[in-house]
């Protein structure tokens, strides 16, 4: 084996035969002069027709000349009687070898049945070319798929918009996500008045926390529910309405659907409401008043975004281009005045030219991926600050920014109790955060300040040990690499002199890059872990598995 041939090509042929392994395909080499240089094994499973490997010198020609009268790329079959190429054996033949000239082809072949190849041709500037077979069923057969699925959205969504009764979906935050076309009229609203609110912003107060809390008790347990209502619509008219709910998607990604089926017409005809009713087990009859929110533009002026922060001006501080592009496009498409810098010098530069042309800036953001430096000098500049992740960036941004700019009157300085974003410490607060890195106490005050939760800050294990003593939280997230205690031995130490064994839920914050840490959480008494990079989503699920009314019950029993 290999005789006669110099060691350098030898070793050559060797390395091309475990790249055609590698790849899971064929390789074909050629030469200017259109013979082949290198045929790899693994061809004749492409190329059936072959009865053997072609050896070095063989001509390009006469391989298609042999792959045209077998019919072409697809294996001849026993029961067909033609497979060749339409097009005459020279000019089919003639058509292949000049695809192998261009720079670069890619040719896509059908091999009978479901089976597809790739052919990936390359001429190098050397003169010599290499042709790669790859067997692409599988992907091909995603494709399909893929338009498939596709098709049947499409199909759905066409099915659901046409059905004679309205369909609501919402997520688990209870913010309508999907609603038909029969929804919109039963609502009176367009589309896009609806999506992305939630009910409150629809109706009356009474009405929008019965249909919250029948849509988060189906959420919660899975159970579905039907509701019989007596319902004054927007337009003031009467109907009647038999309101199913029930829960669908994967745990994390619940969402609630309701189908509404109008029984008006029926109870016109003659019909009692009761008897058509009867037989459902375990269904309510309610009166729903599902008349439109009358809005006092001066009660609700602080609600809209254009009125309290168009025109603000935010310095976004990044340095990925991408970051840059899109946090600035959103803020600007929501009516802000957004530029932004690269490094710590642009910003103190741009922060400079503002002071000196007397133009003030409303907020700097902070990308997470920033080093720490550059937020400690945006928070010198005595602007307020912010921190967005990127993962946070087209979903968070605009809110987290009109978060900010809403808290207090832009025409006005801020006190000394607002620039702290610690809130004082009080007597009680809702959650103790334990942590030391500054850009996540940051992230977390922005998290726990948009939901609304009285909060403060240890920067060690001694400290968050001593706070929980004076506070009384309702909740801890311990970090769990803290100095002076860490998260594991402040956590035991709590345990240890807390009067009723897991009275304060205690949730571990562990990198994902760490292994072991959960056990360790276990072990040191605490009730759950939440993983970094920290998401709003993630730590609302805890907030509500630990603060939510069944565990206020529980915890007002033990302390009792």
């Amino acid at each position: 084996m290999g005789e006669g041939l110099p060691l350098g090509e030898f070793t050559e042929t060797h390395l091309l035969d475990i790249i055609s392994e590698t790849i899971s395909g064929a390789v074909l080499l050629y030469d200017r002069n259109d013979t082949i240089v290198f045929a790899s094994a693994q061809l004749r499973n492409f190329l059936p027709a072959l009865p053997v490997i072609p050896a070095r010198g063989t001509r390009l020609r006469d391989i298609f000349g042999v792959i045209f009268d077998n019919g072409g790329y697809a294996p001849k079959s026993s029961t067909a009687t033609d497979h060749r190429h339409p097009a005459s054996r020279e000019d089919w033949v003639a058509g292949e070898i000049a695809s192998l000239w261009k720079e670069r082809a890619e040719t896509l072949v059908h091999r009978g049945g479901d089976r597809w190849m790739s052919l990936a041709k390359r001429r190098l500037p050397s003169g010599f070319g290499i042709c790669i077979f790859r067997d692409v069923s599988d992907v091909r057969k995603r494709e399909e798929q893929w338009r498939a699925d596709l098709e049947r959205v499409q199909v759905t969504e066409e099915i659901l918009d046409h059905l004679p009764f309205p369909v609501i979906v919402k997520d688990r935050k209870l913010t309508y996500v999907a609603i038909n076309q029969a929804a919109c009229s039963l609502y009176d609203l367009a589309p896009e008045a609806i999506l992305g609110h939630n009910t409150i912003d629809l109706h009356v107060e009474d009405f929008a926390l019965r249909v919250d809390e029948a849509d988060r008790k189906v959420l919660e347990t899975g159970v579905p529910s039907q509701i019989a209502e007596n319902v004054t619509r927007p337009d003031g008219s009467a109907g009647i309405l038999i309101t199913r709910k029930f829960r669908i998607g994967k745990p994390g990604r619940y969402l609630v659907v309701t189908a509404m089926e109008d029984l008006s017409d029926a109870v016109e005809a003659g019909f009692e409401p009761q008897r058509l009713f009867a037989g459902l087990e375990g269904l309510d009859f309610v009166h729903s008043d599902m008349r439109h929110v009358i809005k006092d533009p001066d009660r609700n002026a602080p609600k809209s975004r254009a009125r309290d922060i168009a025109g603000c001006k935010v310095l976004l501080v990044t340095a990925m281009q991408a970051t840059e592009e899109t946090g600035v496009a959103l803020l600007t498409d929501a009516g802000l005045d957004a530029t932004a810098a690269r490094s710590i010098d642009e910003m103190n530069a741009i922060v400079q030219i503002a002071e000196e042309r007397d133009v003030r800036i409303d907020l700097i953001v902070v990308d997470g991926e920033m080093d720490v430096a550059c937020l400690e000098a945006a928070q010198d500049t005595g602007i307020d600050c912010a921190i967005i992740e990127a993962f946070q960036l087209e979903t968070e941004l605009v809110k987290l920014v009109t978060r900010h700019l809403q808290k207090r009157d832009p025409s006005s300085p801020p006190t000394d109790e607002e620039a702290d974003w610690q809130i004082a410490q009080t007597a009680s607060i809702d959650v103790l955060v334990a942590e030391d890195n500054p850009v996540n106490q940051v992230v977390f005050s922005q998290i726990l300040e948009g939901f609304g939760y009285r909060y403060v800050i240890a920067s060690d294990g001694e400290e968050a040990v001593r706070l929980w003593r004076e506070l009384n939280p309702r909740l801890i997230l311990m970090d769990i690499t803290l100095p002076v205690l860490n998260g594991f031995e402040a956590a035991s130490k709590i345990r240890e002199t807390e009067e009723v064994a897991g009275r304060t839920p205690i949730i571990g914050v562990l990198s994902p890059a760490i292994e072991g840490d959960r056990d360790a959480c276990w072990a040191a008494g605490m009730n759950d872990v939440v993983m970094k990079p920290l998401s709003p989503d993630a730590l609302e699920e805890k907030f509500r598995q630990f603060m939510g009314e069944d565990f206020r019950k529980w915890r007002h029993s033990i302390g009792n």
